[in-house]
């Protein structure tokens, strides 16, 4: 269970990062700066949802493995 609590946590971490990223990249958009930085960050954080939205199956085939005998 922690594991698919940590693979959501890490999942939610990234999406309210992305939003806040988009909004600093607005900002510095409308200040006539560079937002290259806040897409490079994007781009990473993107990656990181990915990676826990592919480990997400695993996780939740082990938990509902382990309840099987509760459920039987």
């Amino acid at each position: 269970m922690k594991a698919l609590q940590g693979l959501l946590g890490d999942h939610q971490d990234s999406v309210m990062a992305r939003h806040t990223l988009r909004e600093l990249a607005a900002v510095a958009h409308a200040a006539g700066e560079s937002a290259f930085t806040y897409g490079v960050l994007h781009g990473r954080e993107q990656r990181r949802a990915e990676l826990a939205e592919a480990a997400l199956p695993e996780a939740w085939t082990s938990i509902t493995r382990d309840l099987r005998p509760w459920t039987a």
